[in-house]
């Protein structure tokens, strides 16, 4: 089985490699000379070929790249790991800094995000991305969730972009966990845009190390919340180009009533029809991804499940774990899109079956019309070739006919009637043949008709 390569499938990797920059780590620059789907440089996916994606690792052996600042910023060493691989049909990276086993002051967690590189519009993965942020506050704190917002803030001060809004909390593994979530403009709509970050203060000695059993389950959950809002946005997207042809379906519709000569009717339902073609093909693919959408939700809903489950098995009872904050998108979130993604394929079948009919009612009218005019075409084939059979017989029965109707005019003499000067200045020879041709085209009138008329009798 052969998957599709989309045209930007390594940006994710060209994109992670510019944090060199950002972050004074030369090493990142080495990343996709160490990926399995690079060679030479350039992006070769033919290297993944034959390997299982449930889970690959694109790095061979280490499986991550690790890294550490060459340059100190007051007396703080920044280190971390990029962890790329595959997840079924979709890259995914675990980018990891931070301050291992160092305080730093809340001020200084824009050190992690310079000029707002680490957000969504810089790092521009197609189906998104979600941050989180760990830290273990100092004992003084109690106030969680008022350090968490201060968190956000420090980590957005320096990206020109609002802080995102809490949105949910709970704890996990022990630890009290909160969400936040914002498009970074008002109009924004790809969820690829969404700022979604999750702050994690590390208050239970077990915390990390439940986490990094859980790593591989919390990784594709979030993977699945991802397919999940990007494959509702694009039966949304579906769902209105499908709505503006069907409005134009609506709109442009041949008003047949309204036209009164048939040949204007027939170039009308032709063009209509030549229109309305790619229309409806257009509108079936729009039908047919909204499906594929829909199918895309309903099993990623199921592994969100499966995976919740999962990471819920790791908790403890003395955790008093509280994972709401997850299960809501599958209760609610999620459910609200597999309905509305239903709600659209609802609306839009009808409008198929509109399709269908108009062009299949169009065709069958054009066909009546062409029949009717290859009708017309056949009468005045055959009412030529009769009237041209039957005025040669005529001229090979009446050899003179102009001088035969002089003799009839002159026995008759009707009286009152004297025969028209202008005939005898017609020439003998052109007086012949209109003779011969009025003989056979009255004849051929009434045959043509009469066989026209046996022929539409036996149809019926």
């Amino acid at each position: 089985m052969t998957t599709e390569i989309v045209e930007n499938a390594a940006h994710l990797w060209e994109n992670l490699t510019q944090l060199s920059d950002k972050f004074s780590i030369p090493e990142l620059q080495q990343l996709t000379d160490k990926l399995i789907c690079y060679q030479n440089g350039k992006y070769h996916p033919d290297g993944e070929q034959g390997q299982p994606t449930h889970f690959l690792e694109l790095i061979p052996q280490d499986n991550k790249l690790s890294f550490s600042q060459e340059e100190q910023t007051d007396s703080l060493t920044l280190s971390g790991s990029v962890h790329p691989f595959r997840l079924h049909d979709v890259y995914a990276a675990d980018f990891t800094i931070g301050y291992k086993n160092q305080e730093i002051e809340l001020n200084q967690l824009h050190r992690f995000n310079p000029q707002g590189c680490l957000l969504p519009t810089h790092i521009q993965a197609s189906l998104g991305q979600t941050l989180l942020l760990y830290t273990e506050p100092l004992d003084s704190v109690t106030d969680y969730q008022t350090l968490a917002n201060e968190c956000v803030q420090a980590f957005w001060q320096t990206s020109n972009q609002a802080s995102p809004r809490l949105i949910n909390k709970g704890k996990l593994f022990g630890s009290p966990i909160f969400e936040y979530e914002q498009f970074p403009k008002y109009d924004a709509q790809n969820p690829n845009e969404l700022n979604h970050i999750l702050v994690w203060l590390g208050t239970h000695s077990d915390t990390l190390e439940r986490a990094d059993k859980a790593n591989r389950w919390l990784i594709n959950l979030l993977n699945c919340r991802r397919k999940i809002l990007f494959a509702s946005h694009q039966a949304h997207q579906s769902h209105n180009k499908a709505r503006q042809l069907y409005n134009q379906l609506e709109n442009k519709s041949p008003q047949f009533e309204e036209i009164k000569k048939r040949d204007e009717l027939l170039i009308q339902l032709e063009s209509g029809l030549i229109n309305t073609l790619p229309k409806a093909f257009e509108y079936s693919r729009h039908l047919r991804d909204i499906e594929e959408q829909r199918n895309t939700l309903n099993a990623n809903a199921k592994n969100y499940t499966e995976l919740l489950t999962e990471i819920r098995s790791l908790s403890k009872d003395e955790f008093k774990d509280d994972l709401k904050f997850l299960e809501v998108f599958h209760t609610r979130t999620c459910k609200q899109y597999q309905q509305q993604t239903d709600l659209y394929l609802n609306y839009l079948k009808p409008g198929h079956h509109l399709f269908e009919q108009m062009i299949a009612t169009t065709r069958g009218i054009v066909e009546i019309e062409n029949q009717k005019q290859g009708q017309e075409f056949q009468f005045m084939i055959a009412f030529v070739g009769f009237t041209l059979g039957i005025s040669g017989l005529s001229a090979m029965t009446i050899l003179n006919p102009t001088h035969w109707l002089l003799q009839m005019f002159e026995k008759i003499q009707p009286p009152l009637y004297e025969i028209p000067q202008f005939f005898s200045a017609i020439p003998e020879e052109m007086a012949n043949l209109s003779f011969h041709l009025m003989v056979g085209g009255g004849l051929a009138f009434i045959i043509s008709r009469s066989i026209l008329y046996l022929l539409h009798s036996a149809k019926k």
